[in-house]
């Protein structure tokens, strides 16, 4: 072997000795492992969120009192604090690291209430039960379009439950109940935010409630669908809001809910739950269309939208329930449309609100006006603000009520 082979191969196998000695790059530090929420036997929950290079974190939530409470940094960079004991409920919480809102990044379960996202926490409890995901039968959401010729869009989109038996029966037909949302809120509210599938699927289940078929459409009439699921950019929602969780003290109570224009009625998105929705629930879905199984509410703005649908149609529905009902409207035929109710008949006329609710003197006078005129009514008032601690336990109540 000559000499220009010999120095080839013995720079050859000196390659990998020579790899081996040069100083290799430092790995990436792995950040440690978070777990958050913790939620302990006795109800409090610790709260975690990995930001070493933060310098201030606080976290805020849905519950009272859950405005920027303080969090401590550990040596790891590891953000903490424990807050509790906490009812048993759902709510919603995010940081504020450095003045940034942020969701936590160790739990996957998020809920978006129009344009503000939160990420969700469970308290599980006795309280939360009718809420709580269980291994029952289970109905199905779809996400139905349709045509809307009064509020001249070609299709607009609503969220439709079907109980756990529509399909195994197709010759049976079911009563329907049209769920509106509030103001900010969109089609996917009543799912999202307020588990309304999952409440009917547990009563249901329970055998408190007959099986129905639930409607919940886009009360903005400006949108053909919600935000947030890739469709592009809609609409903005210009002419509403959607409430704040309210975690702050009683004494920073917002505005009260206070007597509001008479809105339109002609091409309005309450003229087309009546001309266009029902129709197309009535003509594409099995369901009974007589009165008796027909029924309707709404929280909030939907609350109010709803007394204007049934004062402009008392004949229609023969359940109506108003949550925290936003209003009351002052329509000219606000009164008169009430008399139209009670000369029609219903079978209830269901109203509720919160102890420290802005809609809750507003839902008080609706109660007294009904009661007037004897209507079959009652008033439900529970510990809470306008939010859905509320209406989540509201529809649990009058779906009880429904079809029987």
């Amino acid at each position: 072997m000559n000499r220009l082979c010999r120095s080839a191969l013995i720079a050859i196998l000196a390659l990998p000795a020579l790899a081996i000695a040069q100083p290799q790059p430092n790995p990436v530090a792995q950040p440690p492992r978070v777990t958050s929420p913790e939620v302990s036997a006795d109800r409090h929950v610790t709260f975690r969120l990995y930001a070493p290079n933060a310098a201030t974190v606080t976290l805020n939530g849905s519950w009272i009192g859950a405005t920027n409470l303080p969090m401590t940094k550990d040596d790891k960079g590891i953000w903490s604090t424990t807050i509790g004991p906490l009812a048993s409920q759902l709510y919603g919480y995010w940081y504020t690291a450095d003045g940034v809102r942020v969701l936590d990044p160790a739990n996957s379960e998020t809920e978006r209430d129009g344009s503000r996202y939160n990420t969700l926490l469970m308290v599980p409890g006795p309280e939360a039960d009718l809420w709580t995901f269980k291994n029952v039968p289970h109905g199905t959401v779809e996400q139905v379009w349709y045509p809307s010729p009064t509020l001249k869009m070609d299709e607009r989109r609503m969220y439709v439950y079907l109980p756990p038996d529509y399909h195994q029966n197709p010759a049976k037909k079911y009563p329907v109940l049209y769920l509106l949302h509030g103001g900010g809120g969109d089609e996917d509210a009543w799912t999202t935010m307020g588990r309304a599938n999952i409440i009917l699927d547990n009563l249901i289940a329970a055998g408190k409630a007959v099986p129905m078929i639930v409607v919940m459409p886009n009360g903005n009439a400006t949108q053909y669908a919600s935000q947030g699921f890739g469709l592009g950019p809609t609409p903005s929602l210009i002419q509403v809001n959607a409430p704040a969780p309210n975690p702050q003290a009683p004494a920073a109570q917002a505005v009260p809910c206070q007597p509001r224009p008479a809105p339109a009625w002609e091409g309005s998105y309450t003229q087309s739950v009546v001309k266009d929705i029902i129709p197309f629930v009535e003509k594409n879905y099995r369901v009974l269309t007589d009165r008796p199984h027909r029924a309707i509410a709404g929280l909030s703005m939907g609350g109010a939208q709803t007394m204007v649908i049934t004062n402009h149609n008392p004949s229609l529905f023969y359940y109506i329930g108003a949550f925290s009902p936003g209003g009351p409207w002052s329509e000219d035929n606000f009164n008169e449309g009430l008399d139209g109710i009670a000369k029609a008949g219903v079978k209830f006329y269901w109203t509720g609100a919160g102890d420290t609710d802005i809609c809750r003197q507003s839902t008080l006078n609706l109660e007294a006006a009904l009661k007037a005129r004897g209507v079959p009514t009652s008033y439900k008032e529970i510990p809470g603000r306008h939010y859905w601690f509320l209406w989540r336990d509201f529809l649990g109540d009058y779906a009880s009520l429904l079809f029987k």
